[in-house]
């Protein structure tokens, strides 16, 4: 009898909950496959302020579908979803969840555990960075300039060159990286100009701005200016040169 009622018993929730849950800055919840939440921590309370027990109300609509897969497989990966405060404000959090089972008179039944730890700073962050990239992107793909990173020799070798390169030269990336063919397609009469001026600004860890020909087809040069710096060691040794080339007029100088 007593191993009859003993395999009868009814897990609860409570019971997985530790008192270490309300110490901790992250919320912490207990809820189950209809997203009432079962038991929370201080955190959560602080967050939510308690205005429904119900968690799909504090998920943003376009973020439940991805929440509710995350908790149909069981233990998922984190997950990035954004949380309702109020009507004026959006959090994001990193979601990690878990799925326990409980027995009910021999049938099992299911809760979840879910600690959520909030990203918005670096989220947004992220954001902006990736919207400054892709200004950027669009810049040097629209206008005629050409970002570089050139090894200090006579060839000006590149090691990466910018979309813009092809308005700029006539020649793609592939064919400007690892070869000498920018050092080529400067003018002949020019080649001199721009290796001393190049040089003396080395010298000194100072900028140079410089303005030359370029032959982009047979028996056709186009101006274009140079502005660009060395990259240094510690040590003070000439590792590159970074700088951006883009078209000008030769009336201008």
């Amino acid at each position: 009898m007593l191993q009859k009622q003993k395999a009868q018993k009814i897990d609860q929730p409570d019971e997985y909950w530790t008192p270490v849950f309300d110490q901790l800055n992250e919320p912490v919840i207990f809820f189950d496959d209809q997203l009432n939440i079962l038991r929370c921590n201080a955190a959560w309370k602080n967050f939510s302020r308690n205005t429904t027990t119900i968690l799909n109300h504090y998920i943003y609509p376009e973020d439940l579908y991805v929440f509710i897969r995350s908790m149909q497989s069981g233990f998922s990966h984190p997950i990035h979803i954004r949380l309702i405060q109020d009507a004026e404000h959006l959090a994001w959090f990193e979601v990690k969840m878990q799925k326990i089972q409980m027995m009910d008179w021999h049938v099992p039944r299911y809760f979840w555990s879910m600690m959520a730890c909030e990203q918005t700073d670096l989220i947004k962050a992220r954001d902006l960075k990736d919207a400054r990239q892709r200004i950027l992107k669009g810049i040097l793909t629209r206008m005629p300039i050409m970002l570089y990173r050139s090894r200090n020799n006579r060839d000006w070798t590149m090691e990466y060159v910018s979309e813009g390169c092809k308005k700029i030269t006539g020649h793609t990336e592939a064919e400007l990286i690892n070869s000498p063919l920018y050092g080529q397609l400067i003018h002949q009469d020019d080649r001199e100009y721009v290796w001393n001026n190049i040089q003396e600004a080395l010298q000194r860890h100072g900028c140079f701005h410089i303005r030359y020909r370029l032959n982009v087809a047979e028996n056709q040069t186009h101006w274009v200016q140079e502005i660009g710096q060395g990259a240094y060691s510690e040590s003070g040794m000439v590792l590159g040169i970074d700088g951006i080339v883009f078209q000008t007029q030769a009336e201008i100088f």
